[in-house]
């Protein structure tokens, strides 16, 4: 068995750790899907497996692609697995890409392709030193042949250096029948079940679904618990959102369970568009004017399924060749791009930092029966899932299109809970609506406030409708003050001048439209653009219902008009920003004007 797993090892091909993006093992897969793994994931563990795997599958059609990856730019792991994928396709072609490779290369990376051509029995350039070996015949574990799995299994158990090669072998056995060996496993002694929950769950044995919930279910065994519940992990998809609510329904306390339908979920987080186009990319400083063109690059780095750029001196050479356009300096990208022919967007990110072009979002797919389910669910279960539905919300976007997660603060027939001065404010047709008319002008600025609660963190989201003229806004965790303003606003006006922007009555538009805003204590303010103003101002509607979300998290509040974000602002100082407060209308003072809010709805 020990000369088994060390040739087996010496050949490098320990196929199938399989990774996190993969649908389903890499054994399992088609040469043309091994080959769309290659080319288009985004995922380099993905990527490399494929590769690996194509030594058991490849034919000529695999060559061209592993063959592209023999260049010195590529990461060595992927290197390493596309030559050893090539070393392993019988023919001409795998010898002639291998030998075009061997001519372009660096000393160190052409003795690797050497070392391939001479397991190959091919003749190798003048200048290596070795003896050519004889090639070896697949192994009986590269044939998925199941005589070998006692062995495997009885040298995983062990404690020992061969054990975690035992495991991979395993993990990567090319034969579909060890997943009924390793099911029947799961009702034996405790390590041998604890060996088939983990080979399973990281071969995304699907048939071992049910056997694996019930032990969740069911088993007093904690660490047999524990391992099921990473192993339903790997293996469960958006689909088997069922199963998951089940066990959580059936245990809604436990945090286990939670986290693992955070994870299954969180799977599923998507680019909320199909195209992003980068007008222009500058990296440099800016200061002295040392920046170097990267549209180019980063375009292709979006082409190639990147929605979060790295800003460092990579993006500035061919290739991705290290090259400093201001040594010594510090370093921005700039960049203006728009998604899905929407309007320009600018972004500025540092050097070391990630600039991220779009934010993920769950399908409607993964979010209708979460939130069906939310709708359906009370007491320990509903608290669970809004824990999960936080935890969610903390990586993207979660739409609730029917706002299930949401309670409605206005019950479009009066002004119940809400209170106002002065009698400016009314309902008419389920609208809340203000306004200044010639005989009854509004001075000063006059609001309606939200008294029925106060509140902390929360999400407001409403829409609005302005008259020309009109100036109003939505305060923000602000006191109960019916004349006058006080504390942050969304502000907006008929124009569309200000909507968009957070507004402060003694900072006045302190959160511009296109940037995020940092204050720390002492006031020191530091702003970053990520979109143009102007553009942002496209996005509202004038005369008609326009959307607007607001999200108060801590010392952070962050405003989206019809969808897109316009702003943010952190503010450290509790004077300028309590942790708690009411949510209030304005009706500003002025020429005539109606403003109008309906559909006002939040979730803290």
């Amino acid at each position: 068995m020990k000369t088994l797993l060390t040739s087996f090892l010496s050949l490098t091909a320990v196929l199938v750790a399989t990774a996190a993006e993969m649908k389903q093992p890499a054994f399992q897969m088609e040469e043309k899907e091994l080959l769309a793994v290659v080319t288009e994931s985004t995922n380099l563990n993905d990527r490399i497996t494929a590769c690996q795997e194509l030594c058991h599958k490849g034919t000529d059609a695999a060559v061209p692609v592993l063959g592209a990856l023999l260049t010195e730019q590529t990461e060595a792991p992927l290197f390493h697995a596309a030559r050893y994928g090539l070393q392993n396709i019988p023919g001409a072609a795998a010898d002639a890409a291998l030998r075009e490779a061997e001519g372009r290369l660096t000393a160190k990376r052409k003795d690797a392709i050497q070392t391939s051509l001479r397991i190959r029995k091919q003749p190798v350039s003048d200048g290596y030193n070795g003896t050519p070996a004889v090639k070896r015949e697949p192994t009986p574990l590269q044939r998925g042949d199941l005589a070998i799995v006692p062995e495997l299994i009885a040298a995983a158990l062990k404690n020992d250096g061969e054990s975690r090669l035992a495991v991979r072998s395993l993990i990567g056995f090319p034969n579909e029948a060890l997943d009924d060996k390793l099911f029947a496993m799961l009702s034996e002694e405790t390590a041998r079940a604890r060996l088939a929950i983990s080979v399973l769950g990281e071969r995304r044995a699907r048939k071992a679904l049910p056997a694996l919930a019930q032990l969740v279910k069911t088993s007093k065994d904690e660490v047999l618990r524990r391992d099921s519940c990473k192993a339903l992990t790997s293996i469960c998809q958006a689909k088997d959102f069922p199963l998951l609510l089940e066990l959580l329904r059936n245990n809604p306390t436990d945090d286990e369970l939670s986290s693992l339908l955070i994870r299954v979920l969180g799977k599923e987080f998507i680019p909320p568009c199909s195209k992003i186009v980068i007008r222009t990319a500058k990296y440099g400083n800016f200061g002295n004017n040392k920046v170097v063109d990267v549209t180019r690059r980063v375009q292709s780095m979006v082409d190639a399924g990147s929605i979060s750029i790295l800003v460092n001196n990579r993006l500035a050479g061919a290739g991705g060749f290290a090259y400093d356009p201001a040594p010594g300096l510090p370093k921005e990208l700039h960049l203006t791009y728009s998604i899905d022919e929407q309007p320009d967007l600018t972004l500025i990110a540092g050097e070391e930092k990630n600039a991220t072009l779009a934010e993920l979002s769950l399908p409607d797919s993964v979010t209708e029966p979460f939130f069906a389910a939310y709708a359906e669910s009370k007491g320990e279960l509903r608290k669970a899932l809004r824990r999960v539905l936080t935890q969610l919300e903390r990586r993207g976007q979660v739409v609730d299109t029917k706002g299930v997660s949401f309670r409605s603060i206005f019950n479009k027939k009066d002004l119940t809970g809400w209170s106002q001065q002065d009698g400016y404010w009314r309902v008419k047709d389920g609208i809340i609506t203000g306004e200044s008319t010639p005989e009854h002008p509004c001075k000063p600025n006059h609001h309606i406030v939200y008294t029925a609660e106060e509140l902390s963190d929360f999400e407001l989201q409403a829409e609005f409708r302005l008259s020309a003229g009109a100036n109003s806004g939505i305060q923000i965790r602000c006191a109960e003050q019916f004349v006058g303003d006080n504390g942050y606003q969304a502000d907006m006006n008929g124009g569309g001048n200000y909507v968009g922007y957070l507004y402060h009555p003694r900072q006045h538009l302190i959160g511009e439209r296109g940037a995020d805003v940092a204050i720390a204590k002492d006031g020191n303010k530091n702003v970053i653009h990520f979109a143009d103003n102007k553009e942002l101002q496209k996005l509202y509607k004038p005369l008609q219902w326009n959307q607007i979300r607001v999200v108060a998290v801590g010392r952070t509040i962050t405003v989206w008009i019809n969808g897109i974000r316009t702003t943010s602002v952190t503010d450290e100082r509790e004077e300028f920003l309590p942790t708690k407060g009411r949510i209030a209308l304005q009706l500003h003072q002025g020429p005539p004007m109606t403003v109008e809010f309906t559909n006002l709805r939040i979730r803290d």
